[in-house]
């Protein structure tokens, strides 16, 4: 009578994706099989036990782990996603899992929350659209610019204008550019 046990607590330890060459995964599930025999384990309990951890473990053999691998997959899509383009996702169900929004075959562009980091770079080109070239955006609206300032400033060089409106202008427009 072998005298092999099978720990009750096998569901609660880590998981490992082991790298097996294709070649050798059919011996690898043949040697499988003998876990799968009655003989092999010292009680009922731990051959019952012993042998859905086999069946288990010769269909993560067959399937490669790839619902883990996608599911690591997904999480760092959604990471990436989240970062970049402020999209908020929600846990539905561990069991399984369930996360919304799904992600989709189609990546769109739109920036979610201003706070992520495409919406920081949109924030400051907006920014520098604005005050350089007067540009009216979404979210600066503050004109003049230094492009119509400076013109102004031009233009006024030829006219008898007060020096010392043209240095408080040229004054603002240092401030703006430090």
């Amino acid at each position: 009578m072998a005298s092999n046990t099978f720990p009750e607590d096998w569901r609660d330890e880590p998981c490992f994706l082991v790298q097996i060459p294709r070649s050798l995964v059919p011996f690898v599930g043949g040697l499988l099989k003998l876990p799968e025999q009655r003989g092999f384990w010292a009680t009922q309990a731990d051959y019952e036990r012993g042998y859905q951890a086999t069946i288990e473990l010769e269909g993560c053999l067959m399937a490669t782990c790839l619902n883990d691998f996608m599911e690591k997959q997904d999480e760092l899509y959604r990471l990436v996603n989240t970062a970049m383009f402020g999209v908020a996702y929600t846990t539905v169900s561990t069991d399984p899992l369930v996360v919304t929004p799904p992600i989709t075959p189609h990546v769109n562009l739109d920036i979610h929350d201003q706070d992520s980091l495409m919406g920081r770079l949109d924030r400051l080109t907006q920014l520098v659209d604005n005050r350089l070239a007067g540009t009216d955006t979404p979210l600066y609206d503050e004109l003049p610019g230094i492009k119509q300032q400076l013109e102004a400033i031009i233009a006024a060089m030829g006219d008898d204008t007060d020096l010392t409106t043209i240095i408080s202008d040229l004054e603002g427009i240092a401030l703006l550019l430090a």
